[in-house]
C-alpha cells in the first residue's frame, strides 16, 4: 500500500541568508534534512524549496522579474539559471549526507508557464520516481512561458501545484516564522499567531502580512497564503509552521503539537 504523500514546501528565508546573494544556510538545511529523514518510514515525499538568495537577487539585478524584453536579459538568465543549479547541488549534497534519497528536478524541465500560471507540467518521472521509495525534489525556478518567453515560477506556486495534482494528503511550508500571524510579527510586536483559517479568512491574512524586508520577487509571506489558499480549495490541509526551530517540521508531520497554522480545506 502506497504511504500517504506529503508535499514539504522549504522557505528559501530559512535556508538561505536573502540579504546576502549565494549564501546558504547550511546549519538550516541540516535541521531540514534530519528531520525530513525522520518522516521517510511513514510518508511519500516531496521536497520543494525556494530558491533563496540564488534567486531573487539575482533575477532583481539582471531585470528578469517581467519575463523576455530583450536580447541584453540572455546573460543574466544564463547567469542566474546557473546560480540555481550550485544552490541544487548544495541543497542535494546537505540531504544525501541524511541518507535521504533525493532524485533533484529542475522545473524548467517538466514545467511550463502562460504569463506566470503552470499550464502544463509532466509529473510521469515524479510519479515514478514515488514508486519506488525516492524523494523528488525540486524548487523555484525560470521556467519556459508561453507567452512571456519566460517566467519566474515560484516555489510556492509549485507546491500547491504539485500537492493537487498528486492528491497529497498534507502541504506544509516551513518558513522562518511560527505560522500565519494577524500582522507581520516582525514588524509588530503586537502580532499574534492565527492557529486556523479559512481560504476566505488567508486572503486577509495575506493582506496583512507586509512586504518582505529582503528581496524577493514572488510576493513573499503573502504569495505563500494566496497559493496556499488554492491548494486548500481543492481538498489540501494546508499547515504553516517555524523550520529553523527545534523539530517542528518533523513533529507536525507525526501530528504532534505544535505551534502553526492550518488553512482547512474548502
Amino acid at each position: 500500500m502506497r504511504k500517504p504523500l506529503i508535499v514539504l514546501k522549504l522557505g528559501g528565508s530559512a535556508l538561505t541568508d536573502k540579504k546576502r546573494i549565494f549564501t546558504p544556510r547550511e546549519a538550516e538545511i541540516n535541521r531540514a534534512a534530519g528531520q525530513i529523514a525522520r518522516l521517510r518510514n511513514r510518508f511519500s515525499l516531496v521536497v520543494v524549496h525556494g530558491a533563496g538568495s540564488y534567486g531573487h537577487i539575482p533575477v532583481r539585478q539582471w531585470g528578469l522579474e517581467s519575463g523576455f524584453r530583450s536580447r541584453r536579459q540572455i546573460e543574466g538568465l544564463a547567469a542566474t539559471k546557473s546560480k540555481l543549479l550550485e544552490w541544487e547541488e548544495i541543497f542535494d549534497r546537505i540531504f544525501l549526507k541524511h541518507k535521504i534519497p533525493l532524485i533533484p528536478f529542475l522545473a524548467s524541465d517538466f514545467v511550463v508557464t502562460r504569463n506566470g500560471r503552470i499550464s502544463s507540467a509532466d509529473l510521469r518521472p515524479v510519479r515514478n520516481w514515488l514508486s519506488i521509495d525516492c524523494v523528488p525534489s525540486t524548487g523555484g525556478d525560470i521556467v519556459s512561458d508561453l507567452k512571456n518567453g519566460f517566467s519566474i515560477l515560484s516555489g510556492d506556486q509549485l507546491a500547491a501545484y504539485l500537492s493537487v495534482e498528486l492528491k497529497a494528503s498534507r502541504l506544509i511550508f516551513g518558513t522562518d516564522v511560527d505560522g500565519i500571524f494577524s500582522a507581520d510579527p516582525k514588524h509588530d510586536p503586537h502580532a499574534h499567531i492565527i492557529s486556523e483559517l479559512t481560504a476566505r479568512t488567508a486572503l486577509h491574512a495575506a493582506a496583512r502580512a507586509g512586504v518582505s524586508d529582503a528581496p524577493d520577487v514572488t510576493g513573499g509571506m503573502a504569495g505563500k497564503i494566496i497559493e496556499a489558499t488554492r491548494a486548500a480549495s481543492n481538498g489540501i490541509p494546508i499547515y504553516f509552521v517555524n523550520l529553523t526551530v527545534g523539530n517542528r517540521l518533523a513533529n507536525l508531520g507525526l501530528n504532534r503539537e505544535v505551534p502553526c497554522s492550518k488553512i482547512v480545506p474548502s
